[in-house]
């Protein structure tokens, strides 16, 4: 072969081998190019589903404490306790006796009171019902024995509810909260019972129901949905997801009887959230990182951010499957920096002008990603600093101050030094409002936290736990100095009155306290201090009341929300 034809051949291959390398190198830039589009997506679109599934988890938590409130202040009445304490002597051993108990209750004047009352309770209360049940398992009153000339047939009353799951832990004198679907009116909600107890004995429980339907703006916002903690999706953001099940549910361990009670359904579809593997195959420019932070479903071609928020003190957890709205872009984007960089490699001239237009674009692209980095990073520290304090009396917010006890407790652990955690309670601070506005009773908690600063360390915490109860935190403090520390906030409190309150109200304040154990977690300690709150309250109120780390007595009461 001679030099020409070396020449001839030469030519054709050496022009094919450039434009391989060209286009092998602009997809290398491209890949590239993309990518860094793709991290501030997909940091941008975290921060927004982040603060979606937070709003949605506290919107979530705040409204079942309310309705916590109802039940749990019923069952502290003398009309239900007694009510409850006369009824012990109804039961039944099967469902053919239920029509004479119902006939029996519906006659006693007695639990006819208590069924009005409930009636109207349940009028303004925003519950779909409440009624009582007997240690029994008998209801024996009810919000819907009023309702219309046929109400007795459609009453709980004199129906044997001792199957319901929500009512097992109430009559064993446990606080319960659960999602399940009632057996009678065939619609979901959630179901709270709290334990009555008079003069000391369990009589019976305090059953409420809150309507899915009455709670469908947790679930404004597309994608999110809310699961209990049996992994059923009990409420969506689209409605067809309902009744599916998350991977590796707890639902699906249960007995098909255990279903039926709770959900009058045995079988649930699967709800497949899982990392989306077929993306790579669609765009394998994507980081592994990246894509271990993305997932698909079945019925949904983009991949999405994933974001569930759970310890909302119900079982429920919060959802949120937010497809990333860049990616269609992002694959566009691809192609054409690929291409573009292909037609750049070619010439030169081209080659100046893409680099002059990627160049500008680029910088277009970073400072607006700066600017919204600048704009989440003010707004997250404004956020930061009003989800710091309460609003009204400067103390800490729950959040931050449980995040504070977490943090002192391992600290405490670590250093092997002492920890005092307190509660304080406002005595009649029901009455305080009732007699004098919520204005008094506004100034009444201010003048308490001022009290608590006067009296207290820089080092020490005190936090808004709700409404009137505070928690106060004392580090480097054994329980010895840490209870003279709190008799004199209490003496404080008394002895000094608040100049802008009226001077018939006399302030005073009932103070649980414990030290930290060796062994102890955030929920221990709290419940300790908690119980030895409930024991100054029971004991007279105005009083302090410690209660050492070793003290293994079970709590009277199962959840801080409850006080």
């Amino acid at each position: 072969m001679n030099r020409t034809t070396l020449r001839q051949v030469a030519g054709p291959v050496s022009f094919v081998l450039i434009v391989l390398v060209c286009w092998f190198v602009a997809g290398m830039v491209a890949d590239r190019m993309v990518q860094q589009e793709l991290d501030a997506a997909l940091r941008t679109q975290r921060q927004m589903s982040t603060s979606i599934v937070d709003n949605m988890a506290e919107v979530i938590a705040s409204d079942l404490a309310m309705s916590r409130a109802i039940p749990a202040t019923m069952a502290e009445m003398d009309l239900v306790q007694r009510a409850l304490a006369q009824s012990q002597n109804y039961a039944a051993n099967s469902e053919a006796a239920e029509p004479a108990l119902r006939a029996a209750l519906l006659k006693d004047p007695k639990m006819a009171a208590v069924s009005r009352f409930l009636h109207e309770a349940q009028g303004f209360s925003g519950l779909d019902q409440v009624w009582i049940v007997n240690a029994n398992g008998i209801c024996v009153a009810s919000s819907s024995s009023m309702s219309g000339p046929d109400g007795a047939q459609q009453s709980f009353v004199g129906v044997d509810m001792r199957a319901r799951g929500y009512l097992t832990n109430a009559l064993l004198g446990a606080f319960s909260e659960a999602y399940g679907v009632g057996h009678t009116t065939g619609e979901p909600g959630i179901f709270i019972a709290a334990p009555v107890y008079s003069k000391g004995l369990l009589v019976g429980a305090v059953v409420a129901k809150v309507g899915i339907a009455r709670l469908r703006h947790w679930v404004a916002h597309a994608g999110t949905f809310v699961s209990d903690d049996n992994g059923v999706i009990i409420m969506a953001h689209n409605s067809a997801l309902e009744g599916h099940v998350l991977p590796h549910s707890r639902v699906t361990q249960m007995s098909p009887a255990e279903r039926r009670i709770m959900y009058r359904r045995e079988t649930f579809p699967d709800m497949l959230i899982l990392e989306d593997t077929q993306m790579r195959e669609q765009a394998p420019w994507v980081p592994a990182a990246a894509a271990a932070q993305l997932f698909g479903m079945i019925e949904q071609p983009v991949p999405a951010l994933y974001q569930n928020r759970g310890g909302l003190n119900s079982g429920l957890s919060a959802h949120l499957v937010d497809p990333l709205a860049a990616w269609p872009e992002l694959l566009r984007n691809h192609k054409r920096d690929h291409l573009l960089v292909f037609l750049t490699l070619a010439g030169t001239v081209a080659l100046a002008w893409v680099i002059t237009v990627s160049y500008v674009r680029e910088r277009r692209h970073h400072r607006a990603t700066r600017d919204l980095a600048e704009q989440l990073q003010s707004a997250n520290t404004l956020l930061s600093a009003e989800a710091r304090q309460d609003s009204l009396t400067g103390a800490l917010s729950r959040r931050y101050f449980l995040d504070l006890l977490r943090h002192e407790i391992d600290r405490a652990h670590a250093g092997r030094e002492p920890l005092c955690m307190a509660i304080a309670d406002l005595d009649h601070f029901k009455q305080i409002n009732d007699r004098f506005g919520h204005a008094a009773g506004d100034r009444a908690l201010e003048h308490f936290v001022d009290t608590c600063r006067a009296e207290l360390r820089v080092s020490d915490a005190i936090g808004r736990l709700g409404g009137e109860e505070f928690g106060l935190l004392l580090p480097a403090t054994n329980l010895t100095a840490g209870r003279e520390v709190v008799e004199r906030l209490r003496l404080r409190l008394k002895a000094v009155p608040s100049p802008r309150l009226p001077p018939s109200v006399e302030l005073s304040v009932s103070i649980g306290i414990t030290e930290l154990s060796p062994d102890d977690l955030p929920e221990r300690i709290m419940s300790r201090a908690d119980t030895a709150l409930y024991a100054a309250k029971t004991g007279g109120r105005d009083r302090t009341e410690a209660l050492p780390p070793d003290d293994t007595a079970p709590p009277t009461r199962t959840a801080l929300n409850a006080l």
